[in-house]
C-alpha cells in the first residue's frame, strides 16, 4: 500500500513538472518570437555610420538646404529597404541624414572634372520620391475640424490635429476646395521629414481616410546611395528621353566615398547626352555652384 502511495506521488510530482515545463517553453517561444521581431525591425543602416568631417563653408545656404533634402529623401529609401513604413519615426534620424550628407560634399568638393558637369551643368538632384515636404489632408466640406481654417485662423478644430502640426513644426499653407464636395488642406514641413509615416500617423491617431502624398508624374533625374563595406557608393543619373513613365535614355556617373571621406571616381556611363539637354527651372534659380576657395 506504501509503494502505491509512493507510486501515487512520484505521478502527479511528474505530472506538475511537465506543466511547468510546457509553460517555461511556451514562454521561452514567445520571447524567441519577439527577439526575432525585434530583430527583424532593427535599423541596421544606423549601425558604424561614417562620420569623416567635410567643410561645407562653401556651399551657400540654400544649397545647403537643397543637399540636405538630397540627404533626407536617401535616409528613407535606406530605411524603407528595412522597415515597414508604420515601423518609421516622422523624424528622419539625423545621424543618417548627416551620414549622407557628408558624403555629397565630399563627392562636390572633391576634384574630379565630372563633379561640376553633373552637379552645375546639368544639377542632378534626387527625384522627389519620398516627397519629404507636403502632405495634403482631403475631407468633406462640412468637416467640423476645419470650421476655425474657414475663418482664417492659424489651427484646426482637432486638438489632436493641432498638436500632430506643433509637434513636427509644420505649416499650414493653404486650404483649396477640390470640388462641391471635398477640400484639401495643405501641410509643409519648415525641415525635411519622412511624409509616409508621417500620413501613417494621420491615418491611425486621427482616421483621416483621404491623405495625399504630392508626388511627380513620371521619371527623371536621380542620386542612389548604398552602403559599402568601406563607406558609400553613390550614383548620380541624368534622365532624358520619354520620361512620362520611365525614361529611355540615362548618364550616370558613380563615386565611392570611403570611411575617411576620400573619394574615387568610378567613371560614366550610358548614353551619349544630346546637345539641347539642359539644366532645368531650379538649377537655374538655385545653382550648384560653390563659392571660390580662399
Amino acid at each position: 500500500m506504501k509503494i502505491k502511495q509512493n507510486f501515487s506521488y512520484f505521478f502527479i510530482l511528474c505530472f506538475l513538472l511537465s506543466l511547468s515545463f510546457d509553460s517555461y517553453s511556451q514562454k521561452t517561444t514567445r520571447k524567441e518570437r519577439k527577439t526575432r521581431k525585434n530583430q527583424r525591425y532593427k535599423k541596421s543602416i544606423l549601425d558604424n555610420l561614417p562620420t569623416f568631417f567635410v567643410d561645407d563653408s562653401r556651399f551657400p545656404n540654400y544649397l545647403k538646404q537643397i543637399y540636405k533634402r538630397d540627404a533626407a529623401r536617401m535616409s528613407i529609401r535606406l530605411l524603407n529597404d528595412e522597415l515597414r513604413v508604420s515601423k518609421q519615426t516622422i523624424q528622419i534620424p539625423e545621424e543618417l541624414v548627416q551620414a549622407i550628407y557628408n558624403a555629397m560634399v565630399a563627392v562636390r568638393t572633391s576634384d574630379y572634372g565630372a563633379v561640376d558637369t553633373m552637379a552645375n551643368q546639368y544639377y542632378v538632384r534626387t527625384f522627389p520620391i519620398p516627397n519629404v515636404q507636403k502632405i495634403v489632408l482631403v475631407a468633406e466640406h462640412d468637416a467640423p475640424w476645419l470650421e476655425p481654417l474657414k475663418q482664417r485662423k492659424d489651427s484646426t478644430g482637432n486638438s489632436q490635429i493641432n498638436s500632430i502640426i506643433r509637434e513636427h513644426n509644420l505649416i499650414i499653407s493653404k486650404l483649396v476646395h477640390l470640388d462641391e464636395e471635398r477640400v484639401a488642406l495643405v501641410l509643409q514641413s519648415r525641415d525635411p521629414i519622412n511624409v509616409p509615416a508621417l500620413m501613417m500617423r494621420f491615418f491611425i491617431s486621427e482616421g483621416i481616410g483621404s491623405i495625399e502624398e504630392v508626388l511627380p508624374y513620371g521619371d527623371g533625374n536621380d542620386i542612389s546611395i548604398e552602403r559599402t563595406k568601406t563607406g558609400w557608393d553613390m550614383v548620380y543619373s541624368l534622365k532624358f528621353g520619354s520620361c512620362s513613365f520611365q525614361c529611355q535614355k540615362y548618364r550616370n556617373w558613380s563615386y565611392s566615398i570611403e570611411e575617411d571621406g576620400s573619394v574615387s571616381y568610378n567613371g560614366t556611363s550610358g548614353h551619349t547626352i544630346a546637345p539641347w539637354i539642359t539644366k532645368g527651372h531650379e538649377g537655374k534659380k538655385y545653382p550648384d555652384v560653390l563659392a571660390k576657395g580662399r
